[in-house]
């Protein structure tokens, strides 16, 4: 099956092919259930907004009232209807920039939510939940910004379902690699920030305007133009006067 090609994701070039073929593989996998939606015009934007919901106004106060079984079913179904936008967008013909936006938005709330409840009911560190949470919303937005300018990641190494699965973990278990966990990824994810930032400063151009990229303007060339454009502006200051001037005149 083609699709339209977005460039609006969180993936390096090397994922992206990858993730191409899951995608035209799980719409195949999914076309009967997928087409169950399309026919009654449940678009996937419903499926994705669903999916939004589920985790603030249902899996964290399951969580927090210690129904972890029903919390973790919760979890599950957000996943699948994740899953689902997407064969339902690309069989109903109208996927899209927008709906790519909405699905990053609710892949990045789901984390958000998951990481928050571990930290609120004492399964993570605070300090640890934050600097993952920071270093993974930095990394996201570099690396959609790359992925937009054309000049992506190689690869860049997700870890919602790390997160999820290491939660799990320790809440069954009382094992704990979920702080270990956060704070590894907290130095990765800081990491391929600063790559992208300045990676990203290095590409744009030094003057707004500016035509090459990636050249930072000698500052004595930046004077001289400026010393030319205000050569211009008197000269032009001056016949708008003389003009005015003449005007006057009868």
């Amino acid at each position: 099956m083609s699709t339209t090609r977005s460039k609006l994701h969180y993936f390096g070039a090397s994922e992206e092919e990858y993730f191409h073929r899951v995608a035209d593989r799980r719409t195949q996998l999914f076309k009967p259930l997928a087409m169950f939606f399309v026919r009654r015009n449940i678009r996937a934007d419903t499926l994705t907004l669903t999916s939004f919901l589920l985790l603030p106004f249902f899996f964290f106060p399951l969580f927090g009232l210690k129904y972890y079984v029903a919390a973790w079913a919760v979890l599950l179904f957000h996943i699948f209807l994740d899953g689902m936008d997407g064969p339902v967008a690309r069989l109903g013909r109208y996927a899209s920039d927008k709906g790519a936006l909405s699905d990053i938005v609710n892949d990045i709330t789901s984390m958000v939510v998951v990481a928050l409840t571990a930290m609120h009911f004492g399964f993570a560190t605070p300090l640890l939940a934050g600097l993952y949470l920071a270093s993974y919303l930095y990394m996201i937005v570099f690396i959609i910004a790359r992925n937009v300018m054309d000049m992506p990641f190689k690869f860049v190494f997700k870890s919602k379902y790390y997160l999820f699965l290491f939660l799990l973990i320790k809440v069954h278990t009382g094992v704990d690699v979920l702080n270990p966990f956060l704070l590894i990824l907290s130095v990765y994810q800081a990491v391929v920030t600063g790559i992208g930032f300045f990676h990203l400063r290095r590409y744009l151009p030094g003057v707004l305007g500016a035509a090459t990229q990636g050249a930072w303007p000698n500052p004595d060339k930046v004077a001289k133009r400026e010393q030319r454009q205000a050569r211009r502006d008197r000269r032009r200051s001056f016949l708008r006067s003389r003009l005015a001037g003449l005007r006057k005149q009868p």
